[in-house]
């Protein structure tokens, strides 16, 4: 079966096929670092990064492509709040994000892009689309895009120019020709962060740098551009407009993915709700694996209800998985070479294999492919009660590892191996410990003299005693 993808601007699924042989280009619209990253944005850069792992498994070479918008709107509402130097505030906001993105093993990304970063490439495109005539520069010096002289204004959101009256998604401004038009650059306004262009000083309008990157990266046109799908419209709107307008090829972009809402108790997450989630506040809640586990339970483009309940039941759910898989690790590194339960696993192995590909084939949907994994947890720990083999319980832990690939949830073995390692070693130090407050000092002696022959060393500190290797 060919991988197939459910693309927004068709609204059907297609077969994938890369317009340059085995290569992918991907963009990710990437973060705003102007406040915490919330659980929301996990689900999304959680749910690409699968995307990115799945596609270089299958043998591609992906060019995962984020942008960053470090300059906009909310930055600087932030600077007239907190009277920090805007690029303060992206440091912090921006290392928290990292952070989250670490313990979620979002690791897959090959170049973040900063807006500021592209200036020249900005002010270029822009001088493109006034001297083809999709654009104007306004009395204050703003530039602005026409969408009346766009014929194709709301192919993927299905909203028409005239329909648009301004309101909550479009923003009223004077300075407008029609309500849908929306900011290239806009002019600098007292006290406000400004570069340099022809029209004077100001900054650029948000939708303007993803096209302006991904253009300098991946060309007027390439393979995959994925979001959330609140920025359907009109954030992707506008940068189809943008880009092929500029260039003339149309598609921009051949596919474009949007994962669905992440909801807390039924409703969308808002701060003024007083249900937002902080990435940082839900990794205080749950380990990073357990998160990442509860957002992949869900096919990407359906919505997640985030509740105390729902983590707790994938938290429960996810341990009961990894050790299954901690224990099929062990359990090959001791068994003899065959056993009566080796053909029934071995079964079990196929079938998740063919299962976990078929789920991922479809559209990326991680919730039959982690149910597939379940079912060889299952398989798996039957047969190590009727006694496995090592060679059966081999295929099961390289089916796991292929599964892992994609799907990143479980520690690696070197790391299981160092957590049973540090556990038991804090064990023995304890122990040596109660042993001298029993006066027992052979014993204690004992524990540390064999510690040091395995060249571990322990070391009394004023802080209690410690271990290190030598």
């Amino acid at each position: 079966m060919p991988l197939r993808i459910y693309n927004t601007l068709t609204r059907r699924k297609e077969e994938f096929v890369p317009l340059h042989g085995n290569r992918v280009s991907m963009f990710v619209c990437g973060i705003t670092p102007q406040d915490s990253a919330h659980v929301g944005h996990a689900k999304t850069y959680v749910a690409f990064d699968v995307v990115a792992r799945y596609l270089r498994q299958k043998g591609y070479a992906v060019f995962y492509l984020q942008n960053v918008t470090d300059m906009e709107d909310r930055i600087i509402e932030k600077i007239e709040k907190t009277g920090k130097d805007w690029r303060d505030i992206v440091a912090t906001y921006w290392r928290e994000f990292q952070e989250g993105m670490r313990a979620l093993r979002c690791d897959s990304v090959n170049l973040y892009a900063r807006a500021t970063d592209y200036i020249p490439e900005i002010i270029a495109q822009i001088q493109g689309l006034l001297q083809k005539g999709f654009a104007y520069v306004a009395r204050d010096g703003s530039v602005y895009y026409d969408t009346t002289k766009y014929t194709d204004w709301g192919k993927l959101s299905g909203q028409k120019v005239e329909e648009l009256r301004p309101g909550a998604r479009v923003t009223p401004d004077p300075n407008k020709r029609n309500p849908a038009d929306f900011a290239l650059w806009k002019a600098q306004k007292p006290g406000e962060p400004a570069w340099d262009s022809p029209w004077g000083k100001g900054r650029p309008g948000w939708h303007i740098e993803d096209t302006a990157i991904s253009i300098h990266h991946l060309g007027p046109q390439y393979d995959l551009h994925g979001s959330a799908v609140e920025h359907v419209f009109p954030h992707h709107e506008a940068e189809i407009a943008q880009a092929e307008a500029f260039t003339g090829v149309k598609p921009f972009v051949r596919t474009w993915m949007h994962t669905g809402m992440l909801m807390v108790a039924g409703e969308e997450m808002h701060k003024s709700l007083g249900n937002f989630w902080a990435l940082k506040d839900a990794l205080k809640v749950v380990s990073g694996d357990e998160l990442r586990f509860f957002l992949l339970n869900a096919q990407y483009r359906s919505p997640i209800n985030f509740t105390q309940a729902g983590l707790e039941e994938a938290s429960a759910a996810y341990r009961r998985v990894r050790d299954g898989v901690v224990n099929a690790r062990a359990a090959e590194r001791v068994a003899p070479a065959s056993g009566s339960g080796d053909a029934g696993l071995k079964a079990a192995v196929a079938t998740a294999r063919a299962g976990f590909t078929a789920a991922m084939d479809d559209d990326f949907n991680t919730r039959e492919a982690i149910a597939a994994i379940h079912d060889l947890v299952s398989a798996s720990n039957r047969a190590l009660e009727a006694g496995a083999g090592r060679a059966a319980l081999h295929e099961t832990v390289e089916a796991f590892r292929e599964f892992d690939e994609v799907l990143s949830l479980f520690s690696p073995p070197s790391a299981d191996a160092d957590r049973i390692l540090t556990g038991v070693l804090d064990f023995l130090v304890q122990l040596r410990e109660d042993a001298r407050k029993r006066k027992d000092f052979a014993t204690s002696d004992t524990i540390r003299t064999r510690l040091a022959d395995l060249g571990i060393v322990l070391e009394d500190t004023k802080d209690g005693v410690r271990w290190r290797r030598k």
